[in-house]
């Protein structure tokens, strides 16, 4: 049966025609769009943002920031920094001790399998990608996602070190039970720094340096710490070179943003803390993975936030100048390497490289263990490195 049509005389007359199925048929159920100048009725813009700025900012994110194409190079331009490969000795020398306790291999093993296999957690986890066999469909597991792990671990290693070495080493190193007892710990805290006028490049001129991640643990002390480098290696940084990458600019992976805080995001803002150390893990993406470089230098970066943060939350910032030199820590954890930073801020001024420059020691990459695939049951701890964990207790010592 074909369509029917309207015949030419009903149309000459103008008399409306219905369709009996039509929804609104025979009365109209759908109410006509109404037109409310009203925030609920619109939809927001970039500019309803409780944090929009109408100055853009480069911003480096923590949770979906790019690598930095240069690496460790490209971190010490950016910031201003000369890197360091290694802790000083003295430091190292204090943490010797820890391996001499008893059970400490096995108390080592204990916190990465409560990690790796005792944790019941079961959420739908990433689908294996084969390099090889890249077009076969692995099924999808469930279990303990690899950051959950990550951070479990992270909290088995800093519970171990405050708790298990200050009661085995307090009696030969009073300073060290105290060190541990000032410390105030938060879990996935934001934190936020800003920088006026930290960047400058030819694509994007002079603008704002945002830093911002996400650590799992946030650790601070009532305690003013030292600088690990004396005043007068610190002079001696003026005569030192920055890293120059040029033709890459070293702004080329941040991005801009108008979304910001103008003031310092960090966890307990309004109790006189100092800022210890971050610690946090990352999830290597299958496909594309990061560099060794490339962590190392988003540890420094991130490390190099709390800094600014700490400096920016007393004032310590007067007129573009340094009151005095702030030295924070950060620990980053990606399949089972750790990266340890010490950052030491003495300058805020990253664009003048004839000045004292900021000091980034690091001891990249330190296999602690080697994990299994996260598809597959952990039975045991394999290729433990003991020396990493020691790095590791050196850096809360500093």
């Amino acid at each position: 049966m074909g369509r029917f049509t309207v015949p030419e005389a009903v149309q000459t007359l103008g008399l409306p025609v219905y369709d009996p199925n039509d929804a609104d048929f025979p009365r109209k159920t759908t109410p006509d769009p109404v037109q409310i100048n009203h925030p609920a009725f619109r939809k927001p813009t970039l500019q309803d943002h409780v944090l929009y700025n109408e100055k853009p900012s480069l911003v480096l994110d923590g949770t979906d920031a790019e690598p930095m194409s240069a690496g460790l190079a490209q971190a010490g331009a950016l910031l201003n920094a000369v890197i360091r490969k290694g802790f000083p000795d003295r430091l190292l020398k204090a943490a010797s001790g820890v391996g001499d306790l008893p059970k400490h291999s096995d108390r080592l093993c204990d916190a990465i399998m409560h990690a790796e296999r005792y944790d019941p957690t079961l959420e739908k986890l990433p689908r294996r990608h084969d390099p090889v066999l890249f077009w076969v469909v692995h099924p999808r597991m469930h279990g303990t996602p690899r950051i959950a792990r990550n951070n479990i671990l992270l909290d088995n290693l800093f519970r171990y070190s405050s708790v298990a070495l200050k009661a085995q080493l307090s009696n030969a190193n009073p300073q060290l039970a105290q060190l541990f007892e000032d410390f105030r710990i938060d879990r996935d805290e934001p934190l936020s720094s800003i920088l006026p006028n930290g960047c400058s490049s030819e694509q994007h001129g002079v603008k704002d340096l945002v830093v911002r991640s996400h650590p799992h643990l946030t650790i601070q002390s009532s305690k003013v710490f030292s600088p690990w480098a004396s005043s007068e290696e610190v002079e001696a940084t003026a005569k030192e070179i920055v890293p120059d990458i040029r033709p890459i600019d070293p702004t080329i992976d941040l991005k801009s943003d108008h979304i910001y805080n103008r003031e310092a995001v960090l966890a307990r803002s309004w109790i006189p803390l100092h800022v210890h150390s971050i610690m946090w893990s990352r999830e290597q993406d299958q496909k594309y993975p990061w560099t060794k470089e490339q962590l190392a230098a988003n540890a420094i970066a991130h490390c190099f936030g709390a800094a600014v943060a700490q400096a920016t939350r007393y004032g310590e910032v007067v007129d573009g100048r340094l009151k005095r030199p702030i030295v924070t820590r950060a620990v980053q954890l990606v399949d089972g390497r750790l990266d340890l930073v010490a950052f030491q801020l003495n300058t805020v001024d990253l664009n003048n490289r004839n000045s004292v420059k900021n000091i980034a020691w690091i001891e990249p990459a330190q296999q602690l263990y080697k994990p299994g695939p996260i598809w597959e049951n952990y039975e045991k701890v394999v290729d433990l490195n003991e020396s990493a964990f020691v790095k590791f207790f050196a850096t809360l010592l500093g």
